[in-house]
């Protein structure tokens, strides 16, 4: 045998037969006790004024289509202002 030949050549025949058998039983106990206590307190000191967006465009699947066209415009002491238009297409 050479065994500096690159060509490699290799065949076999696999034969496999399984038989199982799996039995699976299970008992799940679930005690959840929960005592939430919030205390939120929340403090704010705007000057000027404020525009806020918060926004989430998605789709998902095959043939799938997002696009979101975004405008923010804010003029000292006389406006904020945020516009958003967003479209999600699937199929």
């Amino acid at each position: 045998m050479d065994w500096n030949n690159d060509e490699f050549e290799f065949e076999k025949d696999i034969e496999i037969d399984v038989d199982t058998e799996i039995d699976f039983d299970t008992e799940v106990n679930l005690e959840v006790d929960k005592d939430v206590d919030v205390d939120i307190k929340v403090e704010t000191e705007v000057e000027g004024n404020s525009a806020f967006l918060t926004a989430d465009v998605e789709a998902i699947g095959k043939d799938t289509f997002v696009e979101v066209d975004t405008s923010v415009l804010a003029v000292e002491d006389q406006l904020s202002s945020v516009v958003i238009v967003g479209a999600a297409v699937v199929d």
